[in-house]
């Protein structure tokens, strides 16, 4: 994985249910290749943060499982046998709320400030800080 030439797959991309695991795979290869390039890895990254907190694992160790993975099924499969148990509901509240736009009235409204700084067309589509992220890499036109 190049994040020097790309970008890494949505935030709202699921993987096992759970959001923000496809990306926070992607740059962890990135890391390992020394290809990370502007983007940020592990618990300086908020999103990446609240991933590996719900997942009850370090950013150095889901490191080693992505870097011993063939493949997201097998860091999947490392993820369930290591990390912490969650139910499909705890899964889908994880999802419903990593996808929101806020967990409080100041986080909705810094939200809703950066909402209003994409093009008026766009802004409709913003629903969370998932989608604000999409906007900016271009997923969202």
């Amino acid at each position: 994985m190049d994040l020097t030439k790309g970008i890494p797959r949505s935030p709202n991309d699921l993987l096992g249910g759970m959001a923000m695991l496809p990306r926070t795979i992607d740059k962890a290869r990135a890391t390992i290749a020394g290809t990370l390039g502007e983007y940020i890895y592990g618990p300086k990254s908020s999103f990446d943060a609240t991933l590996l907190e719900f997942l009850g694992v370090s950013d150095t160790d889901l490191l080693e499982a992505v870097r011993s993975s063939p493949d997201d099924a097998a860091v999947l499969a490392w993820i369930r046998k290591n990390g912490r148990k969650h139910s499909p509901a705890e899964i889908a509240d994880f999802t419903a709320g990593f996808l929101n736009d806020g967990d409080d009235d100041e986080d909705r409204a810094r939200f809703a400030v950066r909402r209003a700084e994409l093009p008026a067309h766009i802004q409709p589509k913003v629903k969370g800080w998932a989608d604000l992220l999409d906007a900016r890499e271009g997923r969202i036109s």
